[in-house]
């Protein structure tokens, strides 16, 4: 059964109105859900800073105790060397067994200096990951007050959005398909969310734009459905919204108002 062009505008100005409240409604959140979502993803971000320099620690203390194992080898090569300097037979192995507890002392040495290095390594870390721990314990804080915050004002508000979400999708069953997608597109293009703009004192209701009479005329007719030439909004006249001439009259005041004010 064909649906006439009447009943797919009201339908769609229906959908439009469920849609607007659900707007305003999650308007009242504000940037809650939006700042509670930047807390979590710093948080994710420092706890894998956390683990990164905690890491890096770990691997600068297992090179601390290569180096001093080093040492303790080379440490026993000399003693070696002293006993074999008591039993020395000729100058050549002397000279050889010098050359070598020299080459050992310089090793104990550059380990040293290597560890000296590995342990300002790790101060400047370790202060780095206290930092960044301090800075995960206040986001957490802030995460937890903004958490309890945003439950508070969704619990003050799911009856009414549970509602809404009902009748929007009891609305959205009504439209055919090429209109329901029609009708996203727009409400994505656009940025107050309206998709279906009723008519103000000859006037496009979503952006001001004036409608040629002719096409005002059409809108009337209900024969097809009509957007703005300038905006692309699905325009209706006050037959389907059912806004009297008047108080569209005073709506757009209002509207301009506001629109005013936000722009300034």
């Amino acid at each position: 059964m064909d649906v006439t062009i009447d009943k797919k505008l009201k339908d769609l100005w229906k959908l439009q109105q469920i849609d607007s409240r659900l707007d305003n409604l999650r308007a009242v959140l504000g940037e809650l859900p939006m700042e509670v979502s930047d807390l979590e993803d710093d948080i994710a971000g420092f706890e894998t800073r956390v683990s990164h320099i905690s890491a890096e620690i770990d691997e600068l203390n297992h090179e601390i105790s290569g180096k001093k194992n080093s040492i303790k080898d080379f440490q026993r090569l000399i003693e070696k060397y002293d006993e074999q300097l008591n039993n020395i037979k000729n100058s050549r192995e002397y000279n050889a067994i010098i050359k070598e507890k020299e080459i050992a002392g310089l090793e104990i040495l550059s380990a040293e200096k290597r560890i000296r290095e590995f342990e300002r390594q790790i101060e400047l870390k370790q202060e780095v990951l206290v930092n960044t721990q301090n800075a995960v314990s206040t986001r957490q804080d802030d995460l937890a007050f903004k958490k309890s915050e945003l439950v508070e004002i969704e619990k003050e508000n799911a009856e009414e959005i549970e509602k809404i979400l009902l009748d929007r999708s009891s609305s959205e069953t009504k439209l055919e398909p090429r209109l329901h997608r029609a009708y996203h597109r727009i409400r994505g293009n656009v940025r107050n969310g309206i998709a279906v703009a009723s008519i103000m004192r000859g006037s496009c209701g979503g952006c001001f734009s004036k409608i040629p009479p002719q096409r005002h005329s059409d809108i009337r007719a209900h024969y097809r459905i009509i957007d703005c030439e300038n905006c692309g909004r699905i325009l209706v006249d006050q037959s389907v919204t059912g806004i009297a001439a008047v108080d569209e009259g005073k709506f757009e005041k209002t509207t301009r108002r506001k629109v005013r004010l936000t722009t300034k």
